[in-house]
């Protein structure tokens, strides 16, 4: 069964995942970046895929407006090399990498 995260106000369909931590749904990213710093961090979201893959969004480095998106994609937990690693810091961009992110970890 899939289940429905909610990212930038879109909603992307989950399949053959185990968990998921999302806290970027709460996250108003229409407003600046200034505006919403303080829930800028490295753990805004992480789904895990019942094969153990892993799709990972933070903020990097935390809390600094010259900050980054980063979007991880981890195989055998292997986080010291993943799988695939995006950057961005816009909101259409992000929905777009994280669609694409989930499609190679679930496979």
């Amino acid at each position: 069964m899939a289940k429905e995260i909610i990212v930038c106000g879109v909603s992307i369909k989950v399949k053959n995942s185990v968990s998921i931590y999302n806290q970027i749904a709460s996250l108003n990213l229409d407003q600046s970046f200034s505006a919403i710093i303080d829930y800028l961090d490295e753990d805004l979201l992480q789904i895990e895929f019942n094969n153990g893959n892993i799709v990972d969004i933070g903020w990097y480095p935390s809390f600094d407006e010259q900050g980054a998106f980063i979007i991880h994609t981890i195989s055998d937990n292997n986080w010291d090399q993943p799988h695939a690693k995006f950057t961005t810091r816009n909101s259409t961009d992000l929905i777009t990498l994280l669609k694409q992110s989930i499609t190679m970890a679930s496979a």
